[in-house]
């Protein structure tokens, strides 16, 4: 089933007795397991008797089937997670698979795997079609969806362009835009809860120092790969690319005196077509490529 789809059915109170969360992002797995918590455990303070969390590699395939079948208590339904599923054998597996035929209809079984399982792995094949929900890697249009949607259920409006714009400062990664969203909030003031580009544009100077510092470690590591999608970053948010090369300038001068007159040179080089007029991205990109591969 299709992550939106299972949500959707969530909010109109279809979850099925055994259900199967797997992909790429564990944030985005947690993200899911906290909806499916909210759907069958509304009351938080029912959730301590309601919820119990289990690892397979400790409560093995008879624990977690002995705990979905422990009838609720005080409540209308159980809500069983386990983690580790996914690395036991089908035959370690044997009771959880048959328990799966056959399900206890007031406990909903999670099964969490903070990885994408292929159509053969023993817990598609046994999983019924309505409980299997495999959660993408979350990315452009879907990605900005994702992270409106997040931001309302936090009581917070968030512009498309202001998400837009932290996306590109921050990065694709779920859990680090989930934290940004609260700090640029809060740059509004604390009653703020209508976040705009100007709050998101606040909280830039913190983003831009943190990711310069990491564009000169990855240019120490000779992480070309990192090192382009940091200074990519830094230039769509903003950051003056003769300011940056200064940066790149004086890390060079910290190489030892064999490397330094080298990296020095390309420096100026680039420094040079800079204030000629060169297109400050393609000229920094290629900078950033020699001096990873000097």
């Amino acid at each position: 089933m299709q992550h939106t789809a299972w949500i959707r059915g969530l909010a109109q109170g279809q979850v099925a007795p055994v259900v199967l969360l797997h992909g790429p992002d564990p944030f985005l797995i947690e993200e899911a397991l906290a909806a499916l918590t909210r759907a069958v455990c509304p009351d938080p303070g029912l959730l301590v008797m309601s919820r119990e969390v289990l690892e397979a590699r400790e409560a093995g395939a008879e624990g977690i089937v002995r705990a979905a079948e422990t009838l609720p208590w005080g409540t209308p339904r159980r809500l069983v997670v386990a983690r580790g599923v996914e690395g036991l054998g089908p035959k370690q597996a044997l009771p959880l698979i048959e328990y799966v035929g056959s399900p206890n209809p007031s406990t909903v079984l999670a099964i969490t795997a903070p990885e994408p399982l292929a159509p053969s792995h023993w817990l598609r094949k046994v999983m019924p079609a309505e409980g299997s929900v495999e959660i993408p890697q979350l990315a452009g249009r879907a990605l900005v969806a994702w992270l409106r949607a997040r931001a309302a259920a936090d009581g917070l409006a968030l512009e498309e362009e202001a998400a837009q714009l932290l996306i590109t400062l921050v990065g694709d990664d779920p859990a680090a835009l989930a934290g940004e969203v609260g700090k640029a909030a809060l740059a509004g003031g604390p009653e703020n809860f209508h976040v705009r580009t100007a709050d998101v544009r606040a909280v830039v100077g913190e983003h831009r120092s943190h990711e310069v510092f990491e564009l000169t470690r990855a240019v120490e590591r000779r992480d070309a790969a990192a090192s382009l999608a940091l200074l990519e970053r830094l230039l769509a948010a903003g950051e003056e690319p003769l300011r940056l090369h200064a940066i790149l300038a004086a890390q060079a001068r910290r190489a030892t005196v064999s490397a330094a007159a080298g990296r020095l040179e390309r420096c100026w080089k680039a420094e040079r077509r800079l204030k000629l007029g060169g297109a400050p991205r393609p000229e920094l990109a290629a900078l950033v490529a020699d001096l990873c591969g000097a």
